[in-house]
């Protein structure tokens, strides 16, 4: 494991915010369960978080400042980790937090409502992670007209949003196109005479899937002969339905790429229930818990491991500095690091620490 990884994954406690429970997004419908309980208001914030972040930002108090966390979905870990590390932040600046999110990957009508709602409570900032590329750009007019700040994370906004605003939008979060690079590096390096590949896409039109895709291509291009490629939204249930299909049509099929692990365990269900795990090697993205022990199971190759918990607390750092008078930093590539067997075991240990369900605010 890097150092830069290790001291991502340490900086950040939420261990001791865990409580049972169980979460429900802003839609009423229960979240995806991660092992963890709730992390409810009233959890204590670690001194090590309340020290490294008040020493990233100007010194004074933020308790008059109120932030409003307008996530994908609530029923994904990837984002719940995003979410509790902005909560946490906030807590630990003093700062109050509201947490919605969308009900599903897709939400784009549900977060312009959460958006929304958040300028008519008239909220001090928004941090946004979005459901499309675009889409929202209506909702972040209205931000701009009312001067609420407005912090993109995970999932970039597309320029075309961004040149309708007419300003720029700090953005942090992975550089997904060398996340594909990595594991198509993988790839090509595994199967240097080629192989014959199906690929699980995200959500059309986000950048994080073209990204991916497009990395991986980059560096995996001479290699794979695409047979099967589908969109299956980031979600299970799709992936499964899709590489069923793809293996019918298909039965020679050698890899498959997923852009992330959620995609990926369904794939693995279906190559798993045709008989073909000797023959089908997955290669996945993300870097959740599931996803991980995956690896370490011999179910997935690789997965390519983001760095939610630092989107989350650099989120907030950056609102911060706004509220202080300051610049917020433009752009910040959070880093992704390939996990195979090697490493797997490490990575899952330190990750565990940040999954615990999370509530939206009533």
């Amino acid at each position: 494991m890097t150092k830069k990884m290790i001291s991502a994954l340490l900086c950040v406690s939420l261990a001791a915010a865990m409580t049972a429970g169980c979460g429900k997004d802003s839609g009423g419908q229960e979240s995806g369960s991660s092992g963890g309980g709730v992390v409810s208001e009233s959890a204590g914030v670690s001194d090590q978080l309340t020290e490294e972040l008040k020493a990233m930002v100007p010194d004074q108090d933020y308790s008059e400042f109120t932030v409003g966390f307008c996530g994908m979905t609530l029923n994904n870990e990837y984002h719940i980790i995003v979410a509790n590390a902005v909560q946490q932040s906030c807590k630990a600046l003093g700062m109050k937090v509201e947490i919605q999110a969308g009900s599903q990957h897709q939400s784009v009508e549900e977060q312009l409502t959460i958006i929304e709602n958040y300028i008519s409570q008239g909220v001090d900032g928004i941090i946004l992670v979005p459901a499309a590329s675009e889409g929202l750009v209506s909702a972040l007019q209205e931000c701009k007209n009312a001067d609420i700040p407005v912090i993109n994370l995970d999932t970039k906004l597309d320029d075309a949003t961004i040149e309708t605003l007419g300003e720029e939008i700090p953005f942090y979060g992975t550089d997904n196109y060398k996340g594909g690079q990595l594991v198509g590096e993988e790839v090509a390096e595994l199967y240097p005479d080629g192989c014959k590949t199906a690929i699980l896409r995200g959500v059309q039109g986000q950048t994080n899937d073209d990204d991916r895709y497009n990395g991986f291509l980059d560096k995996a291009g001479d290699v794979v002969e695409i047979v099967a490629e589908q969109h299956a939204d980031w979600e299970t249930d799709k992936g499964y339905t899709a590489i069923q299909n793809a293996i019918q049509a298909n039965p020679d099929l050698e890899v498959i790429y997923c852009e992330n692990d959620l995609m990926g365990i369904g794939a693995y269900q279906a190559v798993d229930e045709a008989g073909l795990t000797d023959q089908i090697k997955i290669f996945s993205y993300d870097g959740v818990t599931e996803g991980l022990q995956y690896v370490i199971d011999g179910k997935f190759v690789s997965t390519c491991a983001q760095q939610p918990v630092e989107m989350g607390k650099l989120g907030v750092v950056n609102m911060a500095k706004i509220f202080a008078g300051e610049e917020a930093e433009a752009y910040i590539d959070t880093g992704c690091q390939l996990v195979t067997s090697e490493n797997a075991e490490e990575v899952l240990e330190m990750t565990k620490q940040y999954t615990a369900e999370i509530s939206a605010t009533n």
